[in-house]
């Protein structure tokens, strides 16, 4: 098996365990996609439903992982499989979703939670004039891991007249292009998920209009949380390209767990902020109601939340916004322009696998 199958096998059991544990990690006005009131948050219906929703995401996450493991251990050797594994986790996943949201809105609109309240926009206008400034020295990191695989190749390029070992035993002949695709991933990964920190600190921050300035403190420091594990994840995804480099270049041939050992890091590390910064999120957000919090909610948006996943408003100019399953920023698939940086990421992609084809790997 390869790594990149088996990286993709990993990615099931991880992927199943950051569903299982959303709701927790979400504020506990918003539910499933559904903005609930203060005073509502430990409404029955909610808390009946996230016990319900634990047991189904917990029952897909084990089934899925065990076909993934069952699959892994027979050694089968198709890319097809783990993709298709975990298509069949987000549907059922977004089944589960659904079918806790749908309990928890005909409650809401049956039971008045809305009833009397005044539906409030909060917006802090510090965050243009005073913008948080992007965490450059974050990207030292990957800069230097990206300039150390361009000397090492351009130093090995030469010594390379029997062609390339590829890290799944085949052989590949020399050109600029098979020797150097890998920084050109490198490059991809990088510019994929700077840009994407960019368009996140562009972003209106999430606001409770219960509690405005706390919820913008909390807010900073969640972006700030991410932002750096988002630059240290992709640190160490370069560094297992460079890895995959010095085996192509025949310096040295890391065994598989070796190559992944570094992205695998990456990915633990950014899922760890993200569940620590969401829990603290959650348990501040869950103080003791302030007199009068309970009259003021945020606008009541659910209609624009696509089964709780997907943001879809053309009247909002914004281009990315909080999710609000868990923790994190979506595109909001109303604004034209997310549509460009969608077509962006699909046309690299694609371009990417032209060159690959090009460079005979």
């Amino acid at each position: 098996m390869t790594p990149g199958i088996l990286a993709a096998f990993v990615t099931v059991p991880v992927f199943g365990a950051l569903m299982c544990a959303a709701p927790a990690i979400s504020r506990p006005t918003l539910q499933f996609g559904v903005s609930i009131p203060p005073d509502h948050a430990a409404a029955p219906v909610i808390l009946r439903e996230r016990r319900a929703y634990y047991w189904r995401s917990a029952a897909v996450a084990i089934c899925c992982a065990a076909l993934g493991l069952a699959l892994a251990l027979t050694g089968s050797g198709s890319r097809w499989l783990p993709r298709i594994v975990l298509l069949a986790e987000i549907a059922a996943d977004a089944g589960c979703i659904y079918l806790a949201r749908r309990k928890v809105i005909a409650a809401k609109a049956s039971e008045g939670w809305l009833a009397g309240r005044r539906q409030t926009v909060v917006a802090d206008t510090s965050w243009r004039s005073e913008p948080r400034q992007y965490p450059v020295r974050w990207l030292l990191p990957v800069v230097t891991v990206i300039a150390a695989t361009i000397v090492i190749g351009a130093i090995r390029y030469p010594h390379l007249a029997g062609g390339l070992t590829l890290p799944d035993g085949r052989r590949a002949s020399r050109s600029p292009l098979s020797a150097f695709i890998i920084v050109i991933g490198q490059l991809y990964v990088t510019s994929l998920w700077t840009g994407l920190l960019v368009l996140v600190y562009r972003s209106r921050p999430d606001i409770d209009p219960a509690e405005p300035a706390a919820s913008l403190g909390r807010y900073r420091k969640l972006l700030a949380s991410l932002a750096r594990a988002v630059l240290v994840m992709t640190a160490l995804i370069d560094v297992t390209f460079l890895l995959a480099a010095l085996q192509i270049w025949q310096l040295y041939r890391p065994p598989g767990f070796l190559l992944l050992l570094p992205a695998a890091a990456g990915v633990l590390i950014l899922v760890a902020a993200a569940v620590r910064a969401g829990r603290q999120r959650a348990r501040t957000s869950a103080s003791v109601q302030q007199p009068g919090r309970a009259a003021v909610v945020g606008r009541d948006d659910d209609r624009f939340w696509k089964a709780g996943l997907f943001y879809v408003n053309r009247s909002d100019p914004a281009v990315m916004v909080a999710v609000r399953i868990g923790v994190g920023w979506t595109l909001n698939l109303g604004n034209p322009a997310s549509w460009l940086v969608v077509a962006a990421v699909v046309a690299t992609v694609g371009g990417l696998a032209v060159l690959r084809v090009a460079a005979g790997l």
